[in-house]
């Protein structure tokens, strides 16, 4: 009955909420010594979350059927380890300081202002579907 667009739009504020922790950690450790800062890229947990348009989504009727019987992230177990699975360190394209940490901030203070955009954005798209969804409902004429 749905479009497939309010999963994968509530699966994206999901990734992006959890790449905005990532990067609040990254900031929180600015001046820890030896830590490295972690990223999480939205494009490639999207990617593996978001069947492509030439692929056939496979019905899973078990658990034990591949992929688990459930999608990706649609239990939250199950997204926070799929998504832990795209967290590595950030290439460290300077010389770290002597104490080892990698944290840059200002990239760090960039990159929330960039994943806030996202955020705002994917969420009044699904704010706009569901007033959408909300007109149909209400006006619609029997």
């Amino acid at each position: 009955m749905f479009s497939n667009i309010y999963g994968i739009l509530g699966e994206s504020l999901n990734v992006l909420s959890d790449r905005q922790n990532i990067i609040a950690s990254n900031v929180a450790n600015a001046n820890t010594p030896g830590y490295k800062a972690k990223e999480l890229n939205f494009e490639q947990v999207m990617k593996g979350l978001v069947p492509s348009a030439d692929s056939l989504p496979m019905e899973a009727t078990s658990e034990k059927d591949l992929g688990g019987g459930v999608a990706a992230g649609s239990s939250s177990q199950g997204q926070s380890d799929y998504i832990k699975s795209f967290v590595h360190n950030q290439k460290d394209e300077t010389v770290p300081p002597l104490d080892g940490n990698t944290v840059d901030l200002s990239k760090e203070m960039s990159d929330m202002a960039s994943n806030a955009i996202r955020f705002q954005a994917v969420a009044g798209l699904l704010s706009k579907k569901f007033a959408t969804l909300n007109y149909a409902i209400t006006n619609s004429t029997p």
